[in-house]
């Protein structure tokens, strides 16, 4: 619960959200917040011409950017209030996917509320928490919320990978031993491997839906309604299959970061 702790958790959240880029294609990168509106400054480090339209982007010193991420997510989310690791994988949360994200992930697994405005009551609970328990349940929280978006078989597994990366630093930051992220990688390919297993099942019944959907009506012809309605089901169960396979993919992803990390440390 020390303001010092903030620099070591920018140096790992920079290092997930990349340097400079100036793709035209992407709306954040053009100052008005929509391609071809306004100037075309890009992004540096995760701050967009889209939500600092004033600001030489490319040219932004280390300084502003440390008092930018400071001022606009450290500040909001009490990091200087939160035990060494919960500060940083919440802080990474609310930068990745909002404030409010972060803190209500902070706030469920402390066991309140959560309506995302962190007051004494929030920091009281979480304080009498385990570090390592409030790290690991912010974490599940951020993988599940990101599974239901609809571009995660687009940046799924990379987001497994940011995840596990967090969750690992964030352990060792809470007092975890290496021993314990191990632990966290090995959960993580058990429950890969449930859901590889399941996506399997999912892909060869909605294949075998499929292939028998041939239905003979009482005048000896074929049914197109029957026939159309198993293969809509047939779509439905392989793309669930389809997802559980991505969702397992994902799970090995942070499985993968997790042991690296332990490894190093």
């Amino acid at each position: 619960m020390s303001a010092s702790n903030f620099p070591a958790c920018l140096k790992i959240t920079l290092g997930q959200e990349g340097g400079y880029s100036i793709n035209r294609a992407d709306p954040g990168n053009w100052t008005g917040g929509k391609v071809g509106k306004g100037q075309l400054k890009g992004t540096l480090n995760g701050i967009a011409a889209s939500s600092h339209p004033d600001l030489d982007i490319k040219n932004l010193s280390e300084a502003q950017v440390a008092s930018i991420y400071e001022v606009e997510y450290w500040r909001p989310i009490r990091g200087n209030d939160l035990p060494a690791g919960v500060d940083l994988s919440t802080f990474d949360f609310a930068v990745n996917s909002g404030i409010s994200r972060g803190a209500k992930a902070l706030q469920k697994a402390a066991g309140v509320t959560a309506d995302g405005r962190i007051g004494p009551a929030t920091i009281a609970a979480v304080v009498a928490k385990s570090p390592v328990a409030m790290v690991t349940a912010i974490n599940d929280t951020r993988l599940g919320f990101l599974q239901g978006l609809t571009n995660w078989k687009t940046f799924g597994k990379g987001w497994g990978a940011r995840v596990g990366t967090v969750r690992a630093k964030s352990l060792l930051m809470a007092g975890a031993t290496a021993a314990v992220l191990h632990q966290a990688a090995a959960a993580d390919e058990k429950k890969a491997d449930n859901d590889a297993k399941s996506a399997g099942a999912s892909v060869t019944a909605g294949a075998s839906t499929g292939g028998g959907a041939v239905i003979a009506n009482h005048a000896g012809g074929i049914d197109w309604i029957a026939l159309g309605a198993l293969g809509i089901a047939a779509i439905i169960i392989i793309g669930c299959g389809f997802i559980l396979y991505r969702r397992a993919a994902a799970r090995r992803e942070m499985a993968d970061a997790t042991r690296l990390i332990a490894v190093a440390s």
